[in-house]
């Protein structure tokens, strides 16, 4: 590697990987685009929800990275402990969520998702989303993250038992069963993905977060190697983006892109994501210094107040579809990229107020 490419690879110099938040704060910025909707021209970093990887895949991945990182620096009780007091706050936040937006909704106000069938008894409606069968406005989201976090404890159990090739396998047989025999592997929950198909991403991040430091050790003693492998992968992620800007291989996007295939999460689209989730870890760690000097100032924030920012880009949905046409005024992509940085910029301030306050009471 080049001595000036050298200087702007990422060096571990705390205990929190800023990659990491950089890289979620970043899939919570494109989910926010995708979300809040109208013309833009920030769908360049999107996709707008026609690429070969969205954001809901990173963010899947990240999640579990995170709490495998997280687990190999603690005991299996203190990791037991954090992911059941985790899975309390995401049930909590995605009940609140789906019944805080479905009342918005009786309220006359329009909100982004409402897949709630108003003959429905509100009664019915309200059980079925204590229990998760039922979900509102993007609940769904942190309902299945619930799901998987279910089934982690026994994940951490074989982890710590240097066992993780049974959480790799049982994974891989969750997901070819999905393909498969979906109806075999369902679960009973409000899903606007299946279920069975993207716990590989969680379950995959999570054995891959908690050998960091082992498969960190590998790839050190065979420099070589791991840079040759990791320009192959930059390469190929950028000749696979102009394939598709240009439309060269129709076949490709007819066999990844689309609810049809994004859904149920088909095989070559997990391909695509695998190769683009590395891309970005290896474009973050290799250009770090101008990645996080231009934009970290932004996204890192984004990324380590991770559910809050998922819970504001909802929230601040409702003024801008409530108090203008949004549709209408959006029309114009100078204007919709505009509100759409506007409501980015208040979630950003309003994480950089709150641990201002945070960090003056602590001192008074």
């Amino acid at each position: 590697m080049a001595s000036w490419l050298r200087s702007w690879v990422y060096s571990d110099s705390t205990s929190r990987d800023l990659r990491i938040d950089w890289l979620r704060g970043f899939c919570l910025f494109a989910m926010a685009i995708d979300h809040i909707g109208g013309e833009s021209f920030l769908y360049v970093f999107s996709g707008r929800l026609n690429f070969y990887i969205s954001a809901a895949e990173g963010f899947y991945f990240i999640s579990g990275l995170t709490l495998g990182i997280l687990a190999s620096r603690q005991t299996l009780l203190q990791s037991l402990e954090r992911v059941l007091s985790r899975l309390l706050v995401l049930y909590r936040t995605a009940v609140l969520i789906a019944l805080g937006f479905m009342s918005l909704s009786l309220l006359g106000l329009r909100v982004w998702y409402d897949p709630w069938d108003k003959k429905q008894n509100v009664l019915e409606f309200v059980a079925g989303v204590f229990t998760l069968q039922d979900g509102y406005n993007g609940s769904e989201i942190l309902g299945l993250y619930v799901w998987y976090m279910l089934f982690t404890p026994l994940a951490f159990w074989l982890l710590y038992r240097r066992q993780g090739r049974w959480v790799l396998l049982v994974s891989g047989a969750v997901y070819i069963l999905s393909q498969v025999f979906p109806t075999v592997v369902g679960a009973p929950i409000a899903s606007i993905f299946m279920p069975a198909a993207w716990q590989v991403l969680f379950f995959v991040g999570l054995v891959v977060g908690f050998h960091r430091l082992e498969l960190a050790r590998f790839w050190a003693q065979r420099p070589w190697l791991r840079d040759g492998l990791g320009i192959g992968v930059l390469l190929t992620a950028a000749a696979l983006i102009m394939v598709h800007a240009q439309g060269w291989l129709p076949w490709l996007d007819r066999s990844v892109l689309g609810d049809a295939n994004t859904e149920p999460l088909v095989w070559p689209r997990l391909l695509l994501v695998a190769l683009y989730l590395q891309a970005f870890y290896i474009l973050i760690t290799w250009f770090w210094l101008p990645l996080s000097r231009g934009v970290g100032w932004f996204l890192i924030p984004l990324g380590s107040a991770s559910l809050w920012t998922f819970t504001a880009h909802l929230i601040a949905m409702v003024p801008l579809y409530n108090l203008l046409d949004y549709w209408e005024v959006t029309q114009n992509p100078w204007r919709g990229t505009g509100l759409q940085l506007l409501a980015l910029g208040g979630i950003w301030a309003s994480i950089q107020l709150y641990r201002w306050w945070r960090k003056q009471k602590a001192a008074g």
